[in-house]
């Protein structure tokens, strides 16, 4: 891999991050696209470790809010209740959600395009995420997995399923950015471990993954503050009509490489 095309996933990862178009389903398909070489696992690792640090950063004050408060506890469980469910599916699931087809990324983001054209209709309630429930926590968590497709946005899933559970708009998103913590640092430590053991961690690591992890640890706070204005002012039509353009996109694509 150039430090060429670190770059750009870097930039692509930070970007789709956060947005409601899907991370996962960009860098597949752009692979496919540019026919860019596979980073490897531990590229890809690391630039999910840099959007873990654009959060923390951007969210500092609300987190040294939660730990040196009253909420700590209840957020922390709240968090984790819906946590459990990304967890326990990625496991039992892993090995078949990697071998899907590039086609499963167009069916995702026609899905994620018409669902959040619905998001931007709903009317948003005035609840604060401390407000949640532990079984409201647990249902976001349940919606959650479904970002497990390449193509299904987490932070659209997840802010869908708590404005549907009557959280303000922002409050909805502040609680999907939060709850992007356990959900990345569990799934990347995890990776990080299989690495360690199978000892190629260390060897991979290079300049091409310090340029790609500077990329996307820079585009995710611009992103983060992108949405954040976004939610504000309802503009999720505006994503639901670029997955539905995604799709028809990559679906044109596929079609016409498979008849070449």
């Amino acid at each position: 891999m150039s430090i060429w095309e670190a770059l750009i996933l870097g930039v692509v990862q930070g970007l789709t991050e956060f947005l409601p178009v899907s991370s996962s389903g960009h860098l597949r398909a752009l692979r496919h696209l540019m026919e860019f070489e596979d980073g490897g696992l531990t590229f890809d690792v690391l630039l999910h470790v840099a959007t873990l640090l654009a959060v923390l950063i951007y969210f500092r004050r609300d987190l040294i809010e939660i730990v040196t408060g009253k909420l700590l506890l209840p957020i922390t469980l709240r968090l984790g209740i819906a946590t459990v469910p990304i967890f326990l599916f990625g496991y039992l699931l892993e090995s078949r959600i990697e071998n899907l087809s590039a086609w499963a990324v167009v069916g995702s983001w026609a899905l994620s395009g018409v669902a959040l054209l619905c998001l931007s209709r709903l009317r948003h309630g005035t609840a604060r995420y401390a407000d949640l429930s532990v079984g409201q926590a647990a249902g976001i968590g349940l919606v959650q997995t479904v970002a497990l497709l390449p193509g299904v946005s987490r932070s659209g899933a997840t802010i869908l399923a708590g404005i549907l559970f009557g959280l303000d708009r922002t409050e909805a998103a502040r609680f999907s950015f939060l709850l992007a913590i356990p959900a990345i640092l569990g799934a990347g430590g995890y990776k990080v471990l299989k690495l360690i053991q199978a000892g190629t961690f260390a060897s991979n690591m290079n300049l091409e993954v310090a340029v790609g992890m500077g990329a996307s640890f820079v585009v995710g706070l611009v992103a983060i503050d992108w949405l954040l204005r976004i939610v504000r002012s309802n503009g999720f039509h505006l994503f639901g009509w670029y997955n539905l353009a995604a799709a028809a996109a990559f679906a044109a694509y596929l079609l016409q490489s498979s008849r070449g």
